[in-house]
């Protein structure tokens, strides 16, 4: 079959972390002897690889890379008017391309979801809600109307967390969808027995480490886990561990000083290519993932790292808002007996 796949977000090069839980998903429609067409976010000329070709719809990266979407659409203003402009712009991609395409995939119900709904309306459609598409959702005027739509108009909706699919549930007003938490690329982020002695040496890891990796966002929750750090050092007499933040964003200057302040060794090497994040998973002693539930009531919900740091095998704690970690990643940890709540 040959699939459309709408997205907003997808890795612009090599090592690009934006979208690339899409690209491994992109990979197994491959080995599942597929051809895929990929329309998102950005600028540039079609490419084509192998079985992939990968068109751009421009007016969407300054949404869609860097801070995000949820935290670029909280400013409002004249942001939400590009938002609408991007949409159309895809769900017209989209119909133009259809008439080549089998069935389409979609990533994120808001706005690719509902892009393909309106494209191509007799094709077989499956859409992925990936936490922000349902905050979203949960807050604009006429959130409940489009999440009654798409469980009504015949697309075939997955969730990543049980978490999220109850939370559509209550838009719609009626049970929809499965959950399928979207898997690691296996070659990419292949099991260990233990820290890596020479990457560990490589990456001048010279005492215990924390390892956490996310942008530096205030839903992220980092400030937890440096809170949760402090509380630990006061505790006890070993060797200080140093954490290691791998994202960058606003709150970088802030977690600075909090860290000096709480007496917390704290390393911020900014962003790195997919491949590097798996070195440092192989080589750190201990993974941490922060998360909380903001005011407006946005949580995540499966978050990618999490899931890589479980494919590699490293200790996995979680901080915070457990559930907002998704039902299907907070399983998998407690049966490992690799998850800790902490405040």
């Amino acid at each position: 079959m040959h699939f459309g796949l709408l997205t907003t977000s997808y890795p612009r090069h090599a090592g690009d972390y934006a979208g690339c839980f899409v690209a491994d998903r992109v990979q197994q429609l491959l080995l599942a002897g597929h051809s895929v067409e990929v329309l998102a976010a950005g600028d540039g000329a079609p490419v084509v690889d192998g079985r992939v070709t990968v068109r751009r719809i421009p007016g969407g990266a300054s949404l869609f890379y860097g801070a995000g979407a949820p935290e670029t659409l909280e400013r409002g203003g004249a942001v939400w008017l590009a938002a609408v402009r991007f949409s159309a712009a895809l769900a017209a991609a989209a119909r133009g391309r259809a008439a080549a395409w089998d069935a389409i995939e979609s990533h994120w119900l808001v706005p690719a979801g509902l892009a393909a709904s309106a494209a191509a309306p007799a094709l077989p459609r499956r859409a992925y809600a990936h936490s922000g598409d349902v905050a979203l959702l949960e807050r604009i005027p006429f959130g409940r109307a489009l999440a009654r739509r798409l469980a009504r108009d015949g697309t075939e909706l997955r969730f990543v967390s049980g978490e999220l699919r109850d939370r559509f549930a209550r838009l719609c007003g009626a049970p929809v969808g499965a959950v399928e938490a979207l898997a690691v690329s296996a070659s990419l982020f292949p099991r260990r027995t233990g820290p890596d002695p020479a990457l560990r040496r490589r990456l001048g890891l010279n005492v215990p480490t924390v390892l956490a990796v996310g942008r530096l966002v205030p839903i992220k929750g980092h400030e937890r886990l440096l809170r949760a750090c402090a509380r630990v050092l006061a505790a006890t007499d070993q060797p200080k561990p140093e954490v290691v933040i791998l994202g960058d964003g606003p709150e970088r200057q802030r977690l600075v000083r909090l860290a000096a302040s709480y007496g917390v060794p704290l390393r911020l090497p900014g962003f790195v290519p997919r491949a590097e994040v798996a070195d440092w998973l192989r080589a750190a002693d201990l993974y941490v993932q922060p998360s909380i539930r903001l005011s407006n009531g946005r949580a995540e919900g499966a978050p990618i790292a999490t899931r890589e740091a479980l494919a590699i095998g490293i200790p996995v704690v979680a901080i915070g808002d457990v559930v907002a970690l998704g039902g299907a990643i907070r399983d998998h940890l407690a049966r490992r007996n690799q998850i800790v709540n902490a405040v």
